[in-house]
């Protein structure tokens, strides 16, 4: 399977601006960094030719006939000699640029979800029926949009006009940086050539399709809406919420209102959402945060959206098209708001249907109370201006170098701005918050405040996206609140497939047919049409927690994710090592004073720990720089559902440390498939609210908190593996130990290297229980 770029720029177009879109970001190197070796294609003479440095030379590569026919000569060989390593999406590519018409046109066929291809579809029937005839592409466009346009659906009209909602000029600055990044090797490998000629076909499509199909798509919702963009909401305090409704032309029904509440103002694709919303015969309702679109105001994240989204809650329940019945939905930082909006729980508020939720201390741009890098610029992106700074996402390359400078050079991570070149106000107020403190709980339900959150949940999420915030609301929900209605539905997606229609890989790994039935849109109307009017539930919500158990080709559905996690075989960790120097998970309890020593040199900065990946499926084992814990050959075949627990039993010679550990099946073959990854600051594993630092050298009980969930089929004569190891790595803040505060630390505070006693007592509770059909 190609690991194609291909998916980033659909992600981003199609406004995942979420707080995970820097997620795909180090993807965009993964093809860099574990290059297909075994077979070499020269670039493109033209790009080596044109030095592409501008926006303008970009635009002229992408007209040069020159250029195309290189591509297209590139394509055939990698349609000869690579055909398996394409994915459905990359296979539409090369056949529409080879011009192979029936071929394109039956793959768009034979997929799961079609209409997320008709921009293909339509260029390719173009294409062909032009040839026959005496019309242009652009009359064969028009001709055949006409006729769809006269009998389409509100829910088609929305679909098509999705796969439409694109921007030419984001298309042309992608494809600069992709051109100067390829263009400084004169040979690509499988996956940079299929990434260069998928990007470029893409953006030729939507050359063709958009300027013409655009404007139809807006003149027929004119027919079919009511659309007012020039709502100003005032709260309680004063200030201004810009807000935009969507009713259906001529309707005179009072209806149930469904309701965003968005950091990322963007008003045609906002209304394009509550479009969608009408269709399924709702107001549309989609709201701004304070600061954002026609709101005078500063601009503020996080901090005053759960009062500000209740004033619109409250606006809307009183207006005269409104029948006093709210709903809210969406993904990432719009999960956020729907629980921040929860911990004040409106009387009209109904039911949430947050989506791969936002949390900015148990995820983004913390995660078990350690700051990550690569969320650091996401307040340029949501703070520059009164809509969104797309420019910041542009060019990856700055990004990586200055994680990488402040990793190398050893500057204290408050440094970053500095280091980056821009002030940057809103992280440096974050880092001010080290503790999971009032701040961050006034912004959220916190402990007793879940007692009162009686209304409907159902959260959605992926094992490869934010299940560790998803996770915890869900746990702190059903912990605080013995009757809470929550439902979780997770599967093998990523913070942008979770939000909508999954795509058949993941990285390299190929979803199981049935965790393509999830169309997260489709669903969240249905779970909003059951709350409301007492229709069915979405067929893939049967109990408390659906999941997609990988490898099965099932869905599961049980009771309570707290049995599932409960169930299962706790470890400890053998002190001796086999021949593969490899330590043995074993289920036998441990003697106490037994430990295995692992030594990290904390001022060393080229060697990285626990460092971040983005292929899910190796061929080996690879990893030098951490401990090699692996259980027994498993005899019979294993369900492995829930989220790994237990404690680590520790001794240090410093005050504090990141613990991280990696964990993964490995099968008989030798290949290795990555299920999750874990770092948690040892001196907050108790309480993230009040940090409690080490004794240097004395034993201690450190809890495994807030771990991802995942769920897979594990097959006889597999076995599991833990890679247990301190993080450090770019990605994340590097803990020195000494107990200041971890944002001030430099490399000068590393001292002598840090010495842990990893002892045997260490329980290590995996959720695993034998696979019955």
């Amino acid at each position: 399977m190609a690991f194609s770029k291909y998916s980033l720029w659909v992600s981003i177009v199609i406004k995942y601006y979420i707080l995970g879109i820097v997620l795909f970001i180090p993807m965009i190197v993964s093809a860099q960094e574990n290059p297909v070796q075994s077979h070499k294609f020269a670039t493109p003479k033209a790009l080596l030719a044109h030095k592409v440095q501008s926006k303008q030379q970009a635009i002229d590569l992408l007209q040069s006939n020159e250029f195309k026919q290189q591509l297209k000569a590139l394509a055939l060989k990698i349609d000869a000699t690579h055909p398996s390593e394409l994915t459905a999406q990359e296979g539409i590519s090369l056949s529409s640029i080879l011009e192979q018409h029936n071929k394109t046109i039956k793959l768009i066929e034979t997929q799961k979800y079609p209409i997320n291809f008709y921009h293909h579809l339509l260029y390719t029937q173009a294409q062909q029926t032009s040839g026959s005839s005496n019309a242009t592409l652009e009359q064969q466009i028009t001709k055949i949009f006409t006729h769809l346009m006269q009998s389409i659906s509100d829910e088609q009209l929305y679909k098509t006009s999705s796969t439409m909602g694109w921007s030419l000029p984001m298309g042309q600055d992608y494809m600069l940086h992709l051109f100067k990044n390829y263009q400084q090797n004169d040979t690509l490998n499988v996956y940079q050539a299929i990434d260069l000629i998928s990007n470029y076909q893409l953006y030729k499509t939507y050359q063709s399709v958009l300027p013409i199909v655009v404007p139809m798509i807006a003149a027929e919702e004119n027919k079919r809406y009511v659309v007012d963009t020039d709502v100003l909401i005032k709260t309680p305090d004063g200030a201004s919420i810009s807000a935009l409704v969507v009713r259906k032309r001529g309707d005179t029904q009072k209806r149930a209102s469904a309701m965003q509440f968005t950091i990322y103002a963007d008003e045609k694709w906002e209304i394009k959402q509550a479009m969608h919303a009408a269709a399924h015969g709702y107001v549309g309702v989609s709201a701004n945060t304070r600061g954002k679109a026609k709101s005078p105001d500063k601009i503020i994240p996080w901090e005053r959206d759960g009062e500000d989204a209740t004033a619109v809650i409250d606006w809307v329940s009183k207006q005269s098209w409104s029948d006093g019945n709210v709903v809210m939905y969406g993904g990432s930082y719009l999960g956020f708001t729907q629980w921040a909006a929860a911990k004040h729980m409106h009387p009209a508020l109904k039911t949430i249907v947050p989506i791969e939720a936002a949390h900015p201390f148990v995820g983004l741009p913390v995660e078990n109370n350690i700051f990550i890098t690569p969320n650091y610029q996401w307040a340029f992106h949501v703070t520059n201006n009164k809509t969104m700074d797309h420019s910041v996402y542009n060019d990856w390359q700055h990004w990586r170098k200055t994680y990488d400078e402040l990793f190398e050079t050893g500057r204290a991570f408050r440094d970053i701005d500095k280091v980056e070149g821009t002030p940057n106000p809103w992280f440096q107020k974050w880092l001010s918050h080290s503790s999971y403190d009032s701040y961050y709980q006034n912004m959220l339900p916190y402990q007793q405040d879940f007692k009162n959150i009686n209304i409907p949940v159902l959260s959605i999420t992926g094992y490869f996206g934010a299940s560790i915030s998803a996770a915890y609301f869900f746990n702190q929900h059903n912990q605080y609140n013995q009757n809470a209605d929550h439902a979780l539905l997770i599967g093998p997606y990523n913070h942008g497939t979770a939000q909508g229609i999954p795509r058949s890989y993941h990285s390299n790994y190929k979803l199981d047919e049935v965790a393509l039935e999830k169309d997260t849109q489709e669903m969240t109307f249905e779970w909003f049409d059951h709350v409301l009017f007492n229709k069915p539930k979405p067929k893939l919500v049967k109990d408390k927690v659906n999941y997609q158990l990988m490898g099965s080709n099932t869905w599961q559905h049980k009771p309570s994710l707290t049995e599932l996690n409960q169930q299962g075989v706790t470890y400890y960790l053998g002190a001796k090592q086999d021949d593969n120097k490899h330590y043995l998970l074993t289920t036998q309890p441990q003697e106490a004073t037994d430990y295995i020593s692992q030594s990290v040199d904390m001022s060393d900065r080229q060697t990285q720990h626990n460092a971040q990946e983005w292929q899910v499926i190796k061929k080996e084992l690879n990893e030098p720089n951490g401990l090699v814990f692996v259980t027994e050959e498993f005899q019979s075949s294993q369900e492995l559902t829930g989220s790994i627990t237990g404690h680590f039993a520790l001794a240090i010679n410093k005050k504090d440390l990141d613990i991280g550990f990696k964990f993964y099946e490995l099968k008989e073959n030798g290949e290795t498939f990555a299920l999750s990854r874990y770092i948690s600051r040892a001196s907050y594993a108790r309480d993230m609210s009040q940090r409690q630092l080490l004794t240097a050298n004395q034993k201690t009980i450190i809890p495994i908190v807030n771990s991802t969930m995942t769920s897979k089929l594990i097959k006889k004569g597999s076995r599991l593996v833990m890679i247990l190891n301190v993080n450090k790595n770019p990605g994340a803040q590097v803990n020195m130990g000494t107990g200041k505060d971890v944002s001030d630390e430099t490399i000068a505070d590393a001292g002598e290297p840090l010495e842990i006693k990893w002892f045997s007592d260490s329980k290590i509770h995996i959720p695993l229980k034998p696979w019955k059909m």
